[in-house]
């Protein structure tokens, strides 16, 4: 019943689209922060490397142990 609705909707004569004029976007660049961006970058890469994955997971779960070990 659904697609009977949308068929019944649908204008069989309307006329095509081809292209649209599409206006181009103003962008400006910001060479005020590269040092930010090399900072990030840095730490992209750091997490990225495999080593430093690890090292980072298991202090995560050593973390988690931590706070959340049920000792009483």
């Amino acid at each position: 019943m659904y697609n009977m609705i949308i068929e019944d909707e649908r204008v069989l004569d309307a006329p095509i689209e081809v292209a649209r004029e599409v206006p181009s976007p103003n962008l400006e660049f910001i060479d005020a922060e590269p040092d930010r961006f090399q900072n990030f970058m840095g730490k992209f890469r750091q997490i990225r490397n495999a080593e430093t994955h690890y090292a980072l997971r298991n202090a995560l779960i050593d973390h988690l142990w931590e706070e959340y070990s049920n000792t009483e």
